[in-house]
């Protein structure tokens, strides 16, 4: 076990990027079946050291690597061995990185549990919202509804109403017709989860905008999702 440990070590520290990409790949499911003890003192800073990597396609693969890692620690330990790198994740110079954290937030939300969720994923979540990279913004918006239900239940209307919900409401009139679209496909189901007097008062007024868009696609997806509003 120790000499299959030193060789993968060997292999995310490769000079070749397509070794160090091919290592990343597999950092996730290899962490899964050592021991606690080795998680902590050898495939964290196997992570952090990937995620940090000069090449984005090997940061990015770790990223995915570190969010099915997070599952594994205890909340204090993933407090201090993980969460400061995964946090810069959602920062990374490249897009791809930020794609990625976008497209697997949810996952890591419920890896990581409520209380990291509400005091760095909330934050993290709406700076992808207002990501410059149409891609990224798209992937965000998307997952609006599952991360949104996923929210600690007692501070979850309130995180919506005051750092969510003003993010939605710029990306409604947002340039790209993708992030639109992707926003319309899942606005609706923010009605169930913030009642009858926040979606009459708050909600819709953006559905009815989206309802106007010049797009179609923006206008299919608020008339597929109705049902929601039927809910409240």
């Amino acid at each position: 076990k120790g000499e299959l440990r030193q060789l993968f070590k060997s292999l995310c520290q490769d000079d070749t990027p397509m070794v160090r990409r091919a290592a990343a790949s597999k950092l996730g499911e290899f962490a899964k079946v050592v021991e606690p003890e080795y998680l902590r003192q050898e495939f964290v800073p196997l992570f952090t050291n990937l995620a940090n990597d000069e090449q984005d396609s090997v940061r990015l693969l770790a990223v995915e690597a570190g969010i099915a890692m997070a599952g594994l620690f205890r909340h204090e330990d993933l407090e201090q061995q993980m969460m400061q790198t995964l946090r810069a994740a959602t920062e990374d110079k490249s897009w791809r990185v930020r794609y990625v954290v976008a497209d697997k937030l949810v996952d890591l939300q419920k890896a990581v549990g409520p209380e990291i969720t509400k005091n760095d994923l909330v934050g993290a979540y709406c700076s992808l919202l207002k990501d410059p990279e149409a891609e990224v913004r798209a992937a965000a918006a998307s997952k609006l509804k599952d991360f949104c239900t996923s929210l600690p239940v007692d501070t979850r209307e309130q995180i919506i109403m005051s750092q969510i919900l003003p993010c939605v409401k710029d990306m409604v009139g947002d340039m790209n017709q993708h992030v639109k679209s992707a926003l319309a496909s899942v606005i609706m189901g923010l009605s169930p989860i913030l009642g009858k007097d926040n979606t009459l008062e708050h909600l819709l007024p953006l559905f009815l905008n989206q309802l106007k868009d010049d797009y179609p696609e923006v206008r299919l997806n608020i008339i597929s999702n109705l049902e929601c509003i039927n809910e409240v």
